[in-house]
């Protein structure tokens, strides 16, 4: 698909763009939920997913949505949307929300990217939104640690077996920034590593 990508954030290897209708309905998007690898250890691939459902998604959760900011992430060589990284939970009052991602595309799925995405988010989030408070959650232990090392999460704990994945019950590590914590990283101080993504 021929897209003209709006961007909304400009970083060194990647765009963080507007999302629409139009790359909903016809981009590899709603396919990445239905790829057992790509969502190996997320809370999805427990239905399908199809171009009409992720239109439906897109009009009732992002389009106009004040209080969820998700962009689409593009690679910014290629000129590929390669996947999504969002603030949902968006509370002015108490200046807090949650941040998620995913690179969805196989073939990009580098840290690199993945971080990159991330902390022009997280500084979006900081220095925009004007947040003092941006927490997450993972399944996975490693993911975790990577957060905590690069940006200066903390770890908050653990929700022991929340999540029913691959046959068993796994747990959640729960991770919060506050501002005055972050250390945001340039994209220099990553490597190349195949990447994951948070739930």
């Amino acid at each position: 698909m021929t897209t003209e990508f709006d961007v909304f954030i400009s970083g060194e290897a990647v765009d963080l763009v507007v999302l629409t209708e139009q790359l909903a309905a016809q981009s590899n998007w709603y396919a990445w939920f239905n790829d057992a690898s790509v969502t190996n250890m997320m809370q999805h691939h427990y239905f399908p997913n199809t171009p009409a459902l992720q239109v439906q998604f897109f009009k009732e959760n992002i389009e106009g949505n004040r209080s969820t900011l998700q962009m689409g992430v593009v690679h910014k060589m290629d000129r590929v949307f390669i996947g999504v990284i969002s603030l949902s939970a968006i509370n002015f009052q108490h200046r807090k929300c949650e941040i998620g991602g995913l690179i969805g595309e196989t073939r990009y799925q580098s840290l690199v990217y993945y971080v990159e995405a991330f902390r022009l988010m997280l500084d979006h989030g900081f220095e925009q939104l004007n947040m003092r408070r941006i927490y997450g959650g993972t399944l996975i232990k490693e993911l975790a640690d990577l957060l905590i090392r690069v940006f200066g999460f903390s770890l908050e704990g653990v929700k022991r077996q929340d999540v029913f994945k691959n046959g068993a019950y796994m747990d959640v590590y729960l991770l919060g920034l506050i501002k005055d914590e972050y250390k945001p990283v340039s994209r220099k101080t990553n490597n190349q590593e195949k990447g994951t993504d948070l739930v």
